[in-house]
């Protein structure tokens, strides 16, 4: 799984270890990957992503997930990222309720336009699917449709910015 709620210094919901927060790090050191875009979309918010690259300006942050699911305490607008990170992390809290074609505007308006913006070497997707109409933990009303069409999104990004260089986690 992708492991987006672990932190450094311990494990949160259902999350032991961040594997896409050791995939970037692993891509960086051992392959020489400069620049490296993590898109999350998912339920809820990828906090212990978020953490590990908040003030490194070589990782582009992106969550998209629902307001104020969980960690009810992260995910706002507000945070940018900090230091040399600053402007390097985008949260896109979604209202309850919104599904598919707010999860494909905020993709369109928001995630493709900034990730374009960095211009990334490799992209990292944290596909995330408890978006879904039917997980009991969430209320957002995502279905299979969303999850192909965002990532037909994410694949053609990747093919225009950094060569088809795409790793999808889930």
């Amino acid at each position: 799984p992708c492991g987006h709620h672990a932190e450094p210094d311990r494990g949160r919901g259902f999350c032991v270890f961040g594997n896409v927060a050791l995939a970037v790090h692993h891509a960086q050191a051992a392959r020489g990957v400069r620049r490296i875009a993590v898109i999350d979309w998912d339920v809820h918010h990828g906090n212990g992503t978020q953490r590990a690259f908040y003030a490194d300006s070589r990782v582009l942050t992106v969550s998209l997930h629902q307001d104020r699911c969980y960690p009810v305490d992260s995910g706002g607008l507000d945070e940018l990222g900090t230091g040399a990170g600053r402007g390097y992390n985008l949260n896109l809290p979604l209202p309850p309720g919104c599904g598919h074609g707010a999860y494909i505007a905020a993709m369109e308006c928001n995630v493709l336009p900034a990730v374009r913006a960095f211009r990334p070497d490799l992209i990292v997707v944290a596909c995330g699917f408890d978006a879904a109409a039917s997980d009991p933990l969430g209320r957002m009303l995502c279905h299979s449709g969303t999850f192909r069409e965002m990532t037909r999104l994410v694949k053609q990004a990747a093919v225009e910015l950094c060569g088809g260089r795409l790793v999808l986690c889930h």
